[in-house]
């Protein structure tokens, strides 16, 4: 007999929510074979079995959330007959303050649990499935428009919209018969109750790890703010020449930044630092920024390795295929922990600037916002020209950085953005 625990998918992980049990007890199981999904605070992953034998007990069920290590089912030997529903003292205590499933009195006088429902698995993000366990929704009822199908937090509301509950037929009015009315005491009228409509929305396990971790941020990071204008008609330039060749993947606005930082980085190395808990500067040698990806559930950063080594177009293509597998909730631990140094880009959304909170315990994060056309004085003769400028700003933790360090880091940005042609060598 094997015990199959919640496996901790991160450094920062401390519990996980099972999403599905993809299968159910008293099937056969193969060592390596995916055997349920798991959400934890960063994404949706499938857990596998580690021996070979039969599915004889599920003790965490959909929907409930456990710490890392606990017990949530049991594999058997392939001969052995599925467990008893009663669970061992250790796995009771794991799951105690779970909601219980529903249990039947068996014909020997003892509790059996209820086995879980299993029904044909639907794409959806897990911030989607606790809103339709909250509101009493079939999934597969609904149809999904985010990547392959997936149902997503858009495509529920439509539902409830088209799907409104219609209003009752009125009642036949019947005659009144006219009574002399009985006097009355006095009452005071009661206060009008409010007709503010609500609609309570369940938070993922993204959301409250994003939540815990931004509030930690602002409150343990002694942010400051720098912020700096950069011509971009060169870069733009260059990134027309690049896509011109239909035959090598696209580059994007974002790769040339990147690549621009990590050149940055190299030259100004007390930004790729961070502050320890035994309040030392740990400074690195790689540039490993993460690149912010909005999603459904909320806000995950990806890390591009090695960018300090990387050309302009591997910094593309790892881009890529990071924010496809961060938007279809595939993205393993490693390929979003370890960063140096974070950029978060709104330009696309038409933000003209804004500034980011620090993603700890980096030292610092780049907010980039969008590119626009404007007329600016050049030269002596007070000449106006039109030009393509972008406003740029870091957010540094001043415990280690300081004001004329951020601003130097921001001029090698400038600089290579300005001169973008030295960013493909």
């Amino acid at each position: 007999m094997a015990e199959i625990t919640m496996p901790k998918m991160g450094d920062g992980m401390e519990e996980g929510t099972i999403n599905a049990w993809l299968k159910k007890e008293g099937d056969q199981v193969k060592s390596g074979e995916a055997i349920a999904e798991i959400e934890t605070d960063k994404a949706s992953v499938e857990i596998t079995a580690y021996e070979t034998g039969i599915l004889s007990k599920i003790i965490v069920q959909q929907g409930q959330t456990v710490p890392v290590g606990a017990v949530i089912g049991v594999i058997g030997s392939p001969s052995a007959k599925p467990a008893e529903p009663a669970l061992k003292e250790k796995e009771a205590v794991a799951v105690t303050s779970l909601p219980s499933a529903p249990a039947t009195n068996g014909a020997n006088g003892h509790a059996h649990v209820a086995p879980a429902v299993t029904t044909e698995r639907v794409k959806a993000s897990p911030l989607v499935r606790s809103m339709a366990k909250e509101l009493g929704l079939e999934l597969a009822r609904i149809s999904g428009s985010g990547p392959g199908g997936r149902i997503v937090q858009r495509d529920v509301l439509a539902y409830l919209e088209t799907h409104k509950t219609q209003p009752a037929p009125a009642l036949p009015v019947l005659p009144t018969v006219e009574v002399a009315p009985a006097p009355q005491p006095a009452v005071v009228a009661a206060p009008v109750a409010s007709t503010t409509t609500a609609q309570e929305i369940p938070t993922s396990n993204m959301r409250k790890a994003i939540a815990k971790r931004t509030v930690q941020s602002k409150q343990n990071t002694p942010h400051f703010y720098v912020t700096m204008l950069i011509e971009m008609d060169r870069a733009m330039a260059l990134l027309k020449e690049l896509n011109a060749d239909t035959t090598a993947g696209k580059v994007t606005v974002n790769d040339i930044i990147v690549k621009a930082c990590a050149v940055a980085l190299a030259k100004v190395p007390e930004v790729n630092a961070t502050w320890t808990p035994e309040n030392t500067i740990r400074r690195y040698s790689e540039a490993h920024i993460g690149v912010a990806v909005g999603i459904d559930e909320g806000l995950i950063i990806p890390v591009i390795r090695d960018c300090q080594t990387k050309t302009l177009r591997q910094i593309s293509a790892d881009a890529k295929q990071l924010i496809t597998r961060a938007r279809n909730g595939q993205l393993k631990p490693e390929e979003y922990s370890g960063g140096t140094f974070s950029v978060s880009n709104l330009g696309m959304m038409g933000v003209d600037e804004f500034i980011a909170i620090i993603n700890p315990p980096e030292a610092a994060i780049l907010a980039i916002g969008g590119i626009s056309r404007d007329p600016v004085v050049v030269g002596d003769s007070d000449q106006i020209v039109i030009r393509s400028r972008m406003k740029v700003t870091i957010s540094a933790d001043h415990r280690l950085l300081d004001g004329v360090v951020a601003a130097k880091f921001l001029q090698e940005v400038k600089k290579a953005l300005e001169a973008p042609f030295s960013l493909l060598s």
